[in-house]
């Protein structure tokens, strides 16, 4: 994943980067190569498979919505 801050896409899997607070740290990264770097510090992280499955459905249907809101 490019190190760049206005990056929006992961540069290994092309998704969108998203931002999110995860245990009261600030995170930014890609959802489907679950690689995040703390904004604070610059640290790189992964986060437990459970919370990746749960981001995975919620960016689903986030899609889905935006999708729909386009046709309209």
């Amino acid at each position: 994943m490019s190190e760049d801050s206005k990056t929006t896409t992961c540069g290994q899997c092309d998704l969108p980067l998203i931002e999110l607070d995860a245990y009261g740290e600030r995170l930014r990264g890609c959802v489907g190569c679950n690689q995040w770097q703390s904004i604070s510090s610059g640290e790189w992280r992964r986060l437990p498979e459970n919370d990746i499955v749960a981001l995975r459905a919620m960016v689903g249907r986030w899609t889905r919505a935006a999708k729909e809101q386009s046709r309209t």
